[in-house]
């Protein structure tokens, strides 16, 4: 299927971008690796008049450390996050939620922005022009109905992106720019919840940077996810574990972001609240199944994607449990390395 005609606009300088997405607005989209919207616009699930690519505006690349955080620019490659050895010490789940994407070509081109930004995804959505016009317009496309849904209210499309569970998981920051100002919020905020319009961007306002608070005293993450090929596909169901260890061993801050699960992350705070509090070498087996168990019953999921929403209810236990299980033998790693 072909493209659809467009001019194609590459700045080289953040303000030169900032200026066209100005001018441009609704009629423009912005390419950063443009691994994930060269399928939507193939289907003709957007149509711009402009696509601006980021590829040559080389300060929106790189990793570096500045006092007590890191900081990731937009267009860094997913593959630059895999081999970053200051993300693998500091941030694991980071790393492995973005060397889990696609494949090593993909990843290769894909970018952190791209990958935090990208759209929500449905069955019913994500098809050819002639399929759509079959089923008549969602919500998603403006239309009044949701065909996942019958009778729903609101867009149920799924939110896929790796990088947002892990991401919120640590506290992490945005950076947002456009002409004459900036802005930095919590990633969370960026999310809407609502599946026609995941993100709460303006077309003019640019993703620069993604910022990292290095954690204070011992902690350790993970991420796990589920495909049916890992190579090619979105997770289907994934989560984000945080933990913190304060004195005595004491988990002092516990967090579970799901991915794959309704038009943004979910924070499955009551799963969490099950273990903060507690000391590490006190959780049990049982401890980390009911906390599973909690994590699935956070979760959205409805019949909008390849499997059942009652076997992805029960893969995100399955995640959760298997993300918890390696953070907390991380973290009991750590304390072992300190005290020899």
């Amino acid at each position: 299927m072909n493209l659809p005609r467009f001019e194609f606009l590459s700045p080289k300088t953040v303000n030169e971008a900032l200026s066209l997405m100005s001018q441009y607005r609704e009629r423009l989209r912005v390419l950063a690796g443009g691994t994930e919207i060269t399928g939507r616009l193939r289907h003709r699930l957007v149509s711009p008049a402009y696509d601006l690519s980021l590829k040559r505006v080389s300060t929106l690349k790189g990793i570096k450390q500045r006092k007590k955080e890191l900081v990731i620019g937009a267009t860094t490659t997913l593959t630059e996050v895999t081999d970053s050895q200051l993300l693998a010490d500091l941030f694991q789940s980071v790393s492995e939620a973005a060397g889990l994407v696609a494949a090593p070509a993909i990843r290769n081109v894909a970018t952190v922005g791209g990958n935090l930004l990208q759209d929500s995804r449905c069955l019913y959505y994500n098809q050819s022009e002639l399929a759509r016009s079959r089923l008549g317009p969602c919500y998603k496309i403006g239309g009044e109905t949701c065909h996942a849904v019958k009778g729903g209210k609101r867009c149920f499309s799924v939110y896929q992106g790796d990088l947002a569970p892990a991401l919120v998981s640590f506290g992490a920051r945005a950076r947002l720019r456009k002409m004459g100002s900036f802005r930095t919020l919590p990633i969370e905020e960026l999310f809407t919840h609502n599946g026609a319009k995941p993100f709460g961007l303006a077309r003019h306002e640019l993703l620069t940077e993604i910022i990292l608070p290095v954690p204070r005293g011992r902690s350790a993450s993970a991420y796990q996810r589920f495909t049916l090929r890992g190579s090619i596909d979105y997770p289907l169901a994934s989560a984000a574990v945080f933990l913190l260890e304060g004195k005595d061993g004491v988990i002092e801050a516990a967090r579970i972001i799901l991915g794959a699960s309704g038009s943004g992350f979910k924070v499955a705070r009551d799963a969490a609240n099950t273990i903060q509090g507690k000391r590490l070498h006190d959780l049990r087996d049982m401890d980390v199944q009911q906390t599973a168990s909690l994590a699935a019953k956070a979760a959205e999921a409805v019949d909008n994607l390849i499997l059942p929403s009652s076997y992805r209810r029960k893969l995100v236990a399955v995640m959760t449990k298997r993300a918890l299980e390696e953070t907390v033998r991380r973290l009991r790693g750590v304390e072992h390395a300190s005290r020899a």
